[in-house]
């Protein structure tokens, strides 16, 4: 099951991969030309090998009005730790390159601290200097915007660093996540809706609070035009009762010493469906193994 914090951030590239070029060059100081042409493609170019190997997302980047890429990104979203991904990134990254013939990168978005710590370690691949370390967007790196001007200027990557929680939730670093919000609300309500969303969703019942503060204020300047939040806060309020179901089936099923996988407590923790969560609280409590819950 694929869950919204796997998916936004991708989603956000997707719609705007000039994202992509903006953290290159603030957070790891790879200049591209500001009148690159820079467009998502098919994630089905990393598949040189199997078909089973896709990235999450891949974007080209055309430079000094070439038609042809000068450089080449492929977007992960990395949630939980995974040791099969040191097999899978060097291919995703050796086959886009191998296809574009041009520097390639691998970017991952990390909102844990842990799995981003672990990311950013070296994959040894075993051949004399064919390390790969890919560039980690997560805690650890410094937010790449500091002021609400900076985040209206470029609010797509904002929202970004927020959901990927380089931006701290406190009072002053919200008014920044603010500004962003409205900039793209004001200019596409449908996607400042969506947006909105996901910020709520990954943000704490006080952050929220905070966050809704500076939408009926007008904080900064930087104001919506609608009232996206209204909305979103009522479903992030409905997120975070599941959410708190979710965590306490996880803590019965620790309390039993039953084991649980990286990959099912992600499917847990991504289960919005409150008449599912019940169910698994109660068999929780019974089951021999921590897969019974899907029986």
């Amino acid at each position: 099951m694929v869950s919204t914090k796997h998916e936004g951030p991708i989603q956000i590239i997707r719609d705007n991969p000039e994202v992509v070029a903006q953290l290159l060059k603030t957070a790891f100081g790879i200049e591209v030309s500001d009148a690159a042409t820079i467009r998502s493609t098919s994630e089905s170019c990393t598949q040189l090998a199997p078909a089973a190997y896709v990235a999450d997302n891949v974007v080209e980047i055309c430079e000094g009005g070439s038609t042809e890429p000068t450089i080449g990104v492929i977007a992960e979203t990395q949630l939980a730790k995974d040791p099969r991904k040191h097999g899978s990134w060097p291919l995703y990254l050796a086959s886009l390159h191998a296809k574009l013939t041009c520097p390639c990168y691998l970017l991952v978005i990390c909102p844990s601290r842990s799995v981003a710590e672990w990311a950013r370690e070296k994959i040894q691949i075993g051949h004399p200097g064919f390390d790969l370390a890919p560039y980690v967007i997560g805690p650890g790196v410094d937010p790449p915007v500091t002021t609400p001007d900076q985040a209206a200027q470029m609010p797509e990557m904002t929202i970004l660093a927020a959901l990927a929680n380089i931006i701290p939730t406190d009072k002053e670093s919200l008014e920044i996540t603010h500004a962003a919000l409205a900039t793209i609300s004001n200019e596409d309500e449908e996607k400042g809706d969506l947006y909105t969303d996901l910020v709520v969703g990954v943000l704490s019942i006080a952050a929220r609070k905070i966050l809704e503060g500076y939408v009926k204020a007008g904080a900064a300047g930087y104001k919506f035009k609608s009232e996206p939040f209204r909305r979103a806060h009522a479903e992030g309020k409905a997120e975070g009762k599941t959410e708190g179901e979710a965590e306490s089936v996880l803590k019965v099923l620790d309390a039993r010493g039953l084991s649980v996988s990286d990959e099912m407590r992600e499917q847990i923790l991504a289960c919005t469906d409150q008449k599912r969560l019940d169910q698994w609280l109660v068999r929780a409590t019974t089951a021999e193994h921590a897969d019974h819950l899907f029986d």
